[in-house]
């Protein structure tokens, strides 16, 4: 069960989603309600959709096995038991907000592999982790 912090954290997440989006000339759509999939539907100048799922942190993890450098674990699930993958029938990309350092990962939801948790190392400029090359991946949108 979500607490009312981490809910309030969640919208603004999506917030910050929505205007980053914005600049990047993006038009954005979001459904009333919370009981959907996605979290809004990004929509890019070629008139091409995207189901957008949002996720967030501002907890940077310390790795001990990673010579102290640290990372964001997010998880990646879906629905009110937290145990179920977002499935990628329904949710195209997933949008992740590092707020502390003001960052966006843009994850294709394929990329995740049925994951509910990705681990990311944006502190790290050597990482090979398998989603580093994401990182502000706005691009992600212009496919037609």
């Amino acid at each position: 069960m979500m607490t009312e912090n981490t809910r309030r954290k969640g919208y603004i997440w999506e917030q910050v989603f929505f205007t980053e989006a914005l600049k990047h000339g993006l038009e954005v759509f979001t459904p009333l309600g919370d009981y959907l999939p996605q979290d809004c539907i990004v929509v890019n100048s070629a008139g091409k959709k995207f189901n957008v799922q949002i996720k967030g942190t501002s907890t940077l993890k310390i790795c001990k096995k990673n010579k102290g450098i640290g990372r964001y674990q997010i998880n990646c699930t879906s629905g009110s038991s937290g145990l179920t993958a977002i499935d990628c029938t329904k949710v195209n990309v997933v949008a992740v907000y590092c707020a502390d350092i003001d960052l966006w990962y843009l994850i294709p939801c394929m990329a995740l592999d049925g994951s509910t948790v990705v681990g990311l190392y944006p502190h790290n400029p050597n990482s090979k982790a398998k989603h580093e090359k994401y990182r502000e991946n706005w691009e992600i949108f212009k496919t037609a």
